[in-house]
């Protein structure tokens, strides 16, 4: 019927995107454990879709989130340019 065709179609477009967004977050992710070096008082918590959540010390949140804007942003090239919000809080209900 209409309903299951038009769900088909919209499934059929969708994934593809999901797919590729996911191989962006994946290839950004590695960028930002490669652009922190290994130091030891940045801990990733969480990813949750297109977002991430880290924790760090106070003393280095301001380069925390350089590196994780810098790094997210360059995570693809596409005729678009990626735009990676960061913020910060002391649980992620502050953040949002």
């Amino acid at each position: 019927d209409w309903s299951e065709q038009s769900h088909a179609e919209r499934q059929a477009l969708n994934t593809p995107i999901q797919g590729t967004a996911a191989d962006i977050m994946k290839g950004a992710m590695a960028r930002i454990v490669s652009g922190l070096g290994g130091r030891e008082w940045l801990k990733p918590i969480l990813q949750i879709h297109d977002e991430l959540l880290i924790e760090t010390v106070e003393d280095e949140i301001d380069a925390v989130k350089e590196i994780l804007e810098h790094e997210m942003e360059a995570a693809a090239e596409l005729r678009v340019p990626l735009i990676a919000e960061v913020k910060q809080g002391n649980s992620w209900y502050e953040a949002k």
